[in-house]
């Protein structure tokens, strides 16, 4: 897996192609392909590749809203420690603690996504959430919102989490 980042210029530039293009989708897929060359991430740690804890603020789980939290494991040839991990996620709401929910074995070199709204719904919650994520060994983990506010307004975002020891 490589953490592509994007340039905001970029973005607004592929946003302007796409609300122009209303022709065929693969020559929209071609255009916009051309706008999102991305950079390498520097997603590193004191320890190799990622951090052992990351901090999602303001998240939602919500009518409209569905929150993921994606968890990748480096594989040792790529800065990763190759070890299996078993993160574990903390979720708080506004007035303290809903739950926690645990990964399971992530190999080195593979992904694993878990929808926030559904760890919250066990706990019998939804709505504002925040998110911490620790294991032993360092790994790279992100949060994706997907939203459709009021059958209005459609969307999502993607962000790295806080990196605990991180630079300021």
């Amino acid at each position: 897996m490589q953490v592509i980042i994007v340039s905001p210029g970029k973005v607004l530039v592929a946003g302007a192609v796409a609300a122009v293009l209303v022709a065929s989708s693969m020559l929209g897929a071609l255009a916009l392909a051309g706008a999102f060359r991305g950079e390498t991430a520097q997603a590193y740690g004191t320890d190799g590749v990622g951090a052992r804890t990351w901090f999602f603020a303001e998240g939602y789980t919500g009518p409209g809203f569905d929150e993921w939290i994606l968890v990748y494991n480096p594989p040792a040839n790529k800065g990763g420690v190759g070890v299996t991990i078993a993160p574990v996620i903390n979720m708080y709401s506004n007035t303290g603690p809903i739950g926690f929910y645990t990964v399971g074995s992530v190999s080195p070199g593979q992904r694993r996504s878990v929808n926030i709204n559904a760890a919250a719904a066990y706990y019998g919650y939804a709505g504002d959430v925040s998110i911490v994520v620790y294991d032993d060994q360092p790994f790279i983990c992100e949060r994706a919102m997907y939203f459709d506010y009021a059958g209005r307004i459609s969307g999502g975002s993607q962000v790295f989490g806080y990196q605990e020891g991180a630079a300021e």
